[in-house]
């Protein structure tokens, strides 16, 4: 498909021109012409909105008026006149169609380009807004144009402006995953703050829109480990456990060597503290293929070492209440103190060091080895260790 740029314009117009001559028209019109092949094009705005007003139902005048207007880069305007235009007649639409789409690419990369801008002066998140705002009058059926509106939304805060992007999103494209992923994100984001403001009901309801959003995504890719624990976590926030429990479960049951399904059902027990059998389910994502090393082996690989680094910390807080109450008790000096959490937490190291090779930049991954080795008088690992996670942490 032919595109036209702003600039291409006045070539266009003056083939347009070359080809048919000046043909009989209005006073207004003809002088409309003339002024455009001058490059005179407030002139020539003005004299089209003479002849609209006299006759609004001359197409060419209309079209030409959105030409013009493009010149002057009056966009939204000139948008309305191509519109005046096909809705009289398709005489012009091809050209009215490939401007239109050029224009909206434009905007939509300008948009894109300010947005980025917008990461070291946030103002530049009002210029792209307004730039994917103008994108979305030339096609405005664009799911794609919405959300990237909706990105910008975010990015400055505006969340209300976020959720109302995303939800046209969404209507233009019910499988739009990243649109529905930040759509949960957002509601997310706005329970927590609720809850944070001790607003539970309103928590609780921005928990429930989130799951409702996540799902949209784990719907439209059931396969992506982000989408299924994303759905999770929204599940057990908004006291939905019994949906977290059955879309894990019964994923497991139908198909058992689904290695999503497994880590999927490994992730909601852990939650519930269920440790051992959450390390069954994980154990078999990396059983299931050895050999492999994507993202759901990497993740599964981490959340073992959480696992049994969990457990351990669990055992250890039972072992510190039977510790005090013996004390309370009088028995302190024959009570032996029960260390079998350290072997939890021995198990973890391994997993955990296999992540750290994968994760290299992640600061907390070394914290938690740094305090397992601690735990376990490992002196010079736990060093190495927290040297590492200070060096990210500046930077380094």
């Amino acid at each position: 498909m032919r595109r036209y740029t702003p600039g291409a314009v006045v070539a266009l117009l003056a083939t347009y021109f070359t080809l048919t001559g000046f043909q009989c028209g209005s006073a207004e019109t003809t002088s409309a012409r003339l002024y455009i092949t001058q490059k005179q094009f407030d002139k020539a705005e003005e004299s089209l909105l003479k002849e609209v007003a006299k006759n609004d139902k001359n197409e060419e005048a209309w079209f030409l008026l959105g030409q013009v207007r493009i010149e002057l880069k009056k966009y939204v305007a000139a948008n309305e006149a191509y519109n005046k235009a096909l809705a009289i007649s398709d005489v012009h639409k091809k050209e009215i169609m490939n401007n239109k789409l050029a224009l909206w690419q434009q905007m939509t990369n300008e948009g894109i380009s300010a947005y980025n801008k917008g990461k070291d002066t946030s103002s530049y998140y009002d210029t792209a807004i307004g730039k994917f705002k103008t994108a979305i009058t030339f096609v405005p059926d664009s799911a794609s144009t919405y959300y990237l509106a909706a990105v910008a939304h975010y990015a400055k805060k505006d969340y209300s402006g976020a959720l109302a992007s995303l939800d046209i999103a969404l209507q233009k494209n019910s499988k739009y995953v990243s649109a529905a992923r930040l759509l949960g994100q957002v509601h997310y984001f706005l329970a927590e703050e609720k809850k944070t403001a001790k607003d539970e009901a309103g928590a609780m309801a921005a928990f429930k829109k989130s799951a409702d959003a996540f799902l949209i995504a784990y719907s439209a890719e059931p396969l992506n480990p982000e989408n299924i624990t994303a759905l999770i976590d929204a599940y057990e926030r908004s006291n939905q456990s019994d949906k977290a429990l059955a879309l894990t479960k019964s994923c497991v049951d139908a198909d058992p060597n689904n290695r999503i399904c497994r880590y999927a059902f490994g992730v909601y027990l852990l939650k519930q503290n269920e440790y051992e059998k959450a390390i069954e389910q994980l154990k078999a994502v990396l059983d299931i293929d050895p050999a492999s090393t994507d993202e759901i082996a990497s993740d599964a690989m981490y959340n073992l070492g959480v696992g049994y680094l969990n457990w351990g910390v669990a055992m250890k807080t039972e072992s510190d209440k039977k510790s005090e109450a013996a004390m309370k008790a009088g028995k302190g000096s024959s009570y032996k103190e029960d260390l079998s959490y350290r072997e939890k937490y021995k198990m973890a190291i391994p997993y955990l060091e296999k992540s750290a090779e994968v994760k290299k930049d992640d600061t907390n991954l070394w914290l938690q080895l740094g305090k397992v080795y601690t735990v376990l008088g490992m002196t010079d690992k736990a060093k190495e260790a927290f040297k590492k996670a200070d060096a990210l942490m500046k930077g380094s």
